[in-house]
């Protein structure tokens, strides 16, 4: 089987020919490899490769039947292109993003996709069978702390959910600034802290559990996939796993919290003079609250690495997060297996992404600019 980096290099060179860019793969499984591309244009585009090309041809044949203009097939047969929201189990999406005044803004072939639609609304498409359980996910909050979008319509039978917008601009963005003074850091991670106590806070009636035992369970499918594909040198990186698994196993679980299980800065949004405001609920699940909180950090570390702000800027901003949260002692005695696992699950799922493997396995390794150390754990 070949290995993803020289796939990756193969599929970036025969996607030039076309005029396209890869810009991140994520792995269904070893024959299977759902893209993000991008046009000449700067334009994201989805798109799939699979090993088998008689499986791309028969998946562009049906997605045709959606979108007949807006399906390509490149790499010599191995990539099929979904441009403007072309698919086949997401019928939906076509329609929408094509209305007068409507923008595509995300699109994972044939598991999600979201429009901006021209009144400044979000329409989520998903396939149809998910979508009850989105619904039942969104927070039915209205708190002094936090903002969500509200639910205001949905089409169970066509799998569409459109979502009022949160105004603002995402923490992922503020860090970026230069211009953004180290106090507003402050005050900015302090309120984030606080938004997500009260997320943690709301009832988790109706959701799925994920457990300690769920979250091993995604983190080590993310390694079998990376070393399935030849990507990073996984004995480390499983030993580091069985370290955080041993931590969980022995401490005592927290109860269930109503986590976002996603939380990173680009799902946090930022207005002046309102509450926070947390995107994409489609993870949302009963769970220990330390797992949003060392999702959060991890990124916010991860930041620093990517060089999209400066260590004192994650730093101080991770520091502001944890005291506005105000985390027990239970809380804080459980960040340390999960701040492990996440940078686990990070090394894997940044592995996949072209030219990302130092940064990754940095994460994996410990050797991040330790913002944990800041307040006491390692």
């Amino acid at each position: 089987m070949s290995r993803l980096p020289d796939l990756q290099d193969a599929l970036q060179d025969s996607l030039r020919a076309d005029g396209l860019r890869l810009v991140t793969s994520v792995p269904r499984d070893r024959d299977h490899l759902l893209l993000e591309l991008s046009d000449p244009a700067g334009e994201t585009l989805a798109g799939q490769w699979h090993r088998d090309r008689a499986r791309v041809a028969d998946l562009a044949a049906q997605t045709r039947v959606v979108a007949p203009d807006a399906v390509t097939v490149a790499a010599d047969g191995h990539v099929l292109v979904q441009a403007s929201g072309a698919d086949r189990r997401l019928p939906a999406l076509a329609r929408l993003a094509s209305a007068p005044g409507a923008r595509l803004v995300a699109h994972r072939a044939e598991r999600r996709g979201v429009v901006r639609n021209a009144d400044g609304s979000y329409t989520k498409v998903l396939r149809p069978g998910r979508l009850p359980a989105v619904v039942t996910a969104q927070p039915a909050y209205a708190g002094t702390r936090l903002r969500a979008p509200r639910v205001l319509a949905e089409d169970r039978a066509g799998g569409t959910l459109r979502m009022s917008a949160l105004s603002g601009r995402t923490l992922h963005q503020l860090l970026a600034d230069p211009s953004v003074p180290d106090s507003d850091i402050g005050a900015v991670g302090r309120a984030v802290g606080s938004a997500l106590a009260a997320l943690h806070a709301v009832p988790v009636t109706g959701l799925p559990t994920h457990d300690a035992a769920a979250e091993v369970a995604v983190t080590r499918r993310w390694l079998d996939h990376a070393a399935g594909y030849g990507l990073v040198d996984v004995t480390p990186l499983r030993r580091s796993l069985n370290r955080a698994m041993q931590r969980l196993a022995e401490g005592r679980p927290l109860a269930p919290a109503y986590l976002h299980r996603d939380l990173h800065d680009k799902q946090v949004v930022i207005e002046p003079g309102l509450p926070p405001g947390l995107l994409d609920f489609d993870l949302a699940a009963a769970g220990e609250a330390a797992l949003d909180l060392a999702n959060l950090l991890v990124h916010l570390e991860l930041r620093s690495v990517q060089g999209r702000c400066s260590v004192e800027s994650a730093s101080r901003c991770a520091v502001a997060v944890v005291e506005g949260y105000g985390p027990s002692g239970a809380v804080l005695s459980r960040l340390p297996a999960y701040l492990l696992t996440t940078r686990i699950r990070l090394a894997a799922v940044y592995a996949f992404r072209p030219g990302s493997t130092g940064q990754s396995m940095m994460i994996s390794t410990g050797m991040l600019p330790r913002v944990a150390l800041e307040y006491g754990q390692t």
